[in-house]
């Protein structure tokens, strides 16, 4: 399957092709991940999500922004209908664009940020490659021609969150498995490219506090780097499994697709929804699983 930008988020591409968001939604909920790659489930578009791609098409190209906006109309602006003559105006943008556009002109115009956005290469740059026996895609926010990959983004703030798993704190970064995209998307260049280097990686972030805050970070560190990718390769075998239709996936019980598909078995003990307890979701009902089952065969050519 060729990549394109109109078929990259594709259910299609999705079935062929791992990616970080892939993987970290496997993590979360194995059923739900199913259910959207074989177009059983479409989430609902958050406004984060909305006003991240917002920003994002601002920095690629006026042409992408202003296709994003024509598609969006209805959740950016304010309209209003005329009973009388019915037509429809704008009378403003919701409060989350408004900051949107007050992100986008502090990308724009801090010096900084400014001089990795205007520096000459790709945007939106798509790669693929191999990794733990799968084969996965990247796409690069820009992609300059001395190898450098810059990565937007909006951020809630720049501060520490606490990893309950670790018992520490720990940055930003790190919380939203920024280390892991970047591990990948060096191990996916170097293979495109067939450079030995690690490319340099740059996240630019810019956070939706009043006022903004915002940082611009050198993510390389190999070390890092090797421990990101040992822990996805101890995933990947469970993964392989549930996306190729051999195991049936797990439900985490509280994503939107688990309320949606729920099926209550019988009452159990309170206790069992009080935090901390571990008890094993119930795994993926017998009539979705098999449709599962022939697409994931289908795919592989069985």
């Amino acid at each position: 399957m060729e990549l394109t930008r109109d078929n990259y988020y594709s259910p299609e591409a999705d079935r062929e092709y791992m990616s970080c968001s892939q993987y970290q939604d496997f993590l979360e909920c194995e059923a739900a991940t199913m259910a959207k790659m074989h177009g059983l489930f479409v989430p609902k578009e958050t406004e984060a999500l909305l006003v991240g791609n917002y920003v994002h098409t601002a920095l690629e190209s006026d042409e992408a922004h202003e296709e994003f906006i024509e598609a969006h109309m209805d959740s950016i602006f304010k309209l209003k209908t005329s009973k009388a003559t019915g037509e429809t105006s704008i009378t403003g943008k919701y409060a989350a664009f408004q900051k949107a556009d007050e992100i986008i002109q502090i990308f724009l115009t801090d010096p900084t940020l400014k001089q990795f956005i205007l520096m000459d290469g790709e945007n939106e740059k798509i790669m693929t490659g191999n990794l733990f026996g799968m084969k996965w895609k990247i796409r690069l926010d820009k992609y300059t021609p001395d190898r450098m990959i810059i990565d937007y983004k909006t951020a809630a703030d720049l501060s520490t969150e606490y990893n309950l798993a670790l018992g520490e704190r720990e940055c930003f970064l790190e919380a939203y498995g920024y280390l892991m995209r970047a591990a990948v998307y060096s191990e996916i260049e170097k293979q495109f490219t067939g450079n030995k280097e690690d490319p340099p990686f740059i996240i630019l972030a810019v956070t939706k506090q009043e006022p903004c805050d915002k940082g611009a970070y050198l993510l390389n560190h190999r070390q890092r780097y090797d421990w990101e990718l040992s822990v996805i390769e101890a995933h990947m075998k469970r993964i392989r499994e549930v996306k190729w239709g051999m195991v049936r996936p797990r439900r985490c019980g509280h994503c939107e697709w688990c309320r949606k598909t729920k099926r209550l078995t019988g009452v159990i003990p309170y206790y069992h929804i009080k935090p901390g307890y571990q008890a094993e979701c119930e795994e993926e009902y017998d009539g979705i699983f098999a449709s599962y089952m022939e697409a994931a065969q289908a795919q592989r050519g069985l």
